[in-house]
């Protein structure tokens, strides 16, 4: 989809009301589940360097990060794991 200039894609997800958030009006996803569910199909520089900024923004803290992808709704999803395992050293 296109809206304006920008493309523009639609996921459809359960997705719990703690993971959304409201931008210009549009639902969307939080920081912090979008980069869990970005995780999987970034390298690993890619991935860090998105973390790292978010981080520095206050996005989201390593505290936050390390308690959402713990919880049982995130056990499946393959990004959980590998945030996991790059915050567990931070």
């Amino acid at each position: 989809m296109v809206i304006g200039d920008q493309e523009v894609l639609i996921h459809y997800d359960d997705i719990p009301e703690s993971d959304i958030t409201i931008v210009d009006g549009l639902r969307c996803t939080t920081p912090l589940r979008t980069v869990i569910d970005l995780a999987p199909d970034l390298d690993r520089t890619e991935l860090e360097n998105i973390v790292r900024e978010c981080l520095e923004r206050e996005l989201f803290t390593v505290q936050d990060a390390l308690e959402r992808v713990s919880r049982p709704d995130m056990t499946t999803r393959p990004g959980s794991a590998i945030i996991r395992q790059l915050l567990s050293g931070t």
